[in-house]
């Protein structure tokens, strides 16, 4: 495995657990001050908003490493990510959902009701931000950004009175 390779993989995760945490977080704060639940089903039960969240959080990885590893447009890969953790958080929710109760008409009315929601909206830009601050970590990298390990102002003033 080659350093880029590895370097994306570590900052990935770190990655994914920056969304995981602000997701929550976020999904909080929300339902603190709206006043609502994550579901717009009261009936959703216990487990679906956090199988949500751990199947958006999964996607989100898996994207990070994929397109962390091949060059292209970063705003479009961070929107191309973001809208596919989106539509993942979504569907998981809505597929558990219409499995619970036997319908599978009632997984679309949850995907519905949900995608519109204050909280389908912050996994959305979480994604993106999370998404977007990744990819210009490595572009950063990659462009030779990271190519002397940082120092304090006091190093570089004694490397210069070593010189004269």
């Amino acid at each position: 495995m080659n350093a880029r390779r590895r370097y994306a993989y570590t900052v990935a995760v770190f990655a994914v657990v920056l969304f995981l945490a602000l997701a929550i977080a976020a999904s909080g704060i929300i339902s603190l001050f709206a006043d609502r639940e994550v579901l717009t089903e009261r009936d959703a039960g216990p487990l679906i908003a956090p199988v949500m969240f751990a199947v958006a959080t999964a996607a989100l990885y898996t994207q990070l490493v994929t397109f962390g590893l091949r060059r292209g447009s970063i705003v479009l890969n961070a929107v191309v990510i973001a809208i596919v953790c989106y539509f993942l958080f979504l569907f998981s929710g809505a597929t558990l959902y219409s499995l619970g109760k036997g319908r599978p008409l009632l997984g679309l009315l949850f995907f519905g009701s949900n995608a519109l929601g204050p909280f389908a909206a912050a996994v959305l830009v979480i994604a993106f931000v999370v998404a977007l601050a990744f990819l210009l970590l490595l572009f950063y990298r990659d462009n030779g950004g990271a190519a002397r390990t940082p120092r304090w102002w006091w190093e570089n003033r004694d490397d210069r009175d070593r010189r004269e």
